[in-house]
């Protein structure tokens, strides 16, 4: 039945190209628009590397003390967040912008470096193209180790393989202990081109005083499911007890998953319903999306079914049902609607990957274009199942919202008035 579907619509397609071409390119146009909002929705919540295990990654990134709201101190990280019970891994995050020293020694180029632990390697799933992380006991005595990128290797020593090798950051030499491959700047939490301990540099270790909550760390950890509750009861308990030793209302803020954090990170970090916000402001332009180019569609496709009147009438002559013809119709379009959506998905695809310095960049420069000429856009990003299954519901949606009315209505005439329109 598919195929005599598709053989039919390909028939029309031939004798009223205007018609057919108009439709699928009024179709590819939101498909394309939505699959863009849909894609970057998903880049943010999704498994992407090398949060690949988001459903376990949980954040807690800012404390406050009176009107005050930073990052967390080191010393705070260490004395509550290293010790949890119910986690897999914890590890402590700061970024900062670093020059780099070529080969020549004379140029230096701006590169995003990460200080954090080893820990680090454990919570995300980084893929080690030669070495590997460096230990617990670099970070404990402060040794100039390094994990970089491959696109870094590559632009430092020509090769992937350079564990061993040195460079200079920041007028100090490091050695490379590994070599992961790169993540995209749209991860921008786990995104860097050198990873080192936090304990390289001394502005890096905050203020060590044990009242100090506020310092300039993450924390993220990787939480089993249904442990959770658990890790909230440990954080509120470090919280009272902090609160009646030094009687004064600071606390840590609780760990949040990365993906509401991802969401957040879109319009105001520290508000609790930004998450909420953020995903009404996008459900609103896919709804526009769709809802304009539908209620075209719909005038293009109550004028073509004014031209198949006699044809709906010679069926309902012989006895088709209105049920029959309704399917039959919308089957048709649901055709046409899926070739426009493939037009659409490609078009999508071609804008996110051909231009997508310009599309991250236009939506939040500050996040994607920071250290980052060029953005990666991976295949795992754009040749998803929840892409493709989102695709084709929008097809779906769009298929019935434009067509099932004015089908309906041109269905309703009766079988004389149909004939009587052949002239």
């Amino acid at each position: 039945m598919i195929k005599r579907y598709i053989k039919q619509t390909w028939a029309m397609l031939k004798q009223h190209k205007l018609f057919g071409s108009l439709y699928i390119i009024g179709t590819a146009i939101p498909v394309a628009l939505t699959m863009i909002v849909i894609t970057f929705q998903y880049i943010r919540v999704g498994s992407i590397y090398p949060e690949e295990h988001r459903d376990e990654l949980w954040i807690t990134n800012w404390a406050g003390y009176g009107e005050q709201r930073n990052e967390i101190s080191l010393n705070i990280v260490k004395e509550w967040f290293y010790p949890l019970h119910d986690v897999k891994s914890v590890t402590a995050m700061r970024k900062k912008g670093e020059p780099i020293l070529l080969p020549d020694g004379k140029t230096c180029i701006q590169v995003q470096s990460m200080m954090t632990d080893p820990g680090f390697f454990r919570v995300f799933d980084f893929d080690f193209l030669s070495g590997k992380s460096f230990t617990q006991t670099d970070l404990n005595n402060g040794n100039y180790c390094a994990v970089i990128s491959a696109s870094l290797s590559r632009s430092l020593f020509g090769t992937e393989q350079s564990v061993g090798k040195t460079f200079v950051m920041n007028y100090v030499r490091f050695t490379v202990s590994g070599v992961v491959r790169d993540a995209s700047a749209l991860t921008p939490l786990t995104y860097a081109q050198v990873y080192i301990p936090y304990s390289c540099f001394p502005d890096s270790r905050d203020n060590q005083s044990s009242d100090q909550l506020l310092g300039s760390y993450k924390v993220c950890m990787r939480i089993p499911s249904g442990k959770s509750a658990s890790v909230h009861a440990q954080i509120e308990q470090h919280n009272r007890q902090y609160q009646l030793m030094y009687r004064h209302d600071g606390f840590v803020s609780p760990p949040c998953p990365i993906w509401r954090y991802n969401v957040n990170s879109q319009l105001m970090e520290y508000e609790e319903d930004a998450s909420d916000k953020a995903l009404r402001l996008f459900g609103g332009l896919i709804l526009v999306f769709l809802l304009v180019p539908a209620l075209n569609l719909s005038g293009m496709i109550s004028g073509r079914m004014e031209g198949r009147l006699p044809e709906m009438g010679i069926y309902k002559a012989f006895g088709a049902t209105r049920r029959y013809l309704l399917g039959r119709v919308l089957s048709e379009n649901l055709v046409l609607t899926i070739w426009g959506g493939l037009v659409g998905l490609l078009f999508a695809w071609s804008v996110l990957v051909w231009g997508r310095n310009w599309i991250f960049g236009f939506i939040f420069p500050d996040i994607y274009l920071y250290h980052t000429p060029d953005i990666l856009v991976t295949a795992q990003m754009l040749f998803s199942p929840w892409v493709f299954l989102s695709a084709f519901l929008v097809c779906v949606v769009l298929n019935v919202a434009s067509a099932l009315i004015p089908v309906w209505n041109s269905l309703r005439s009766e079988i004389v008035y149909s004939l009587n329109q052949k002239k």
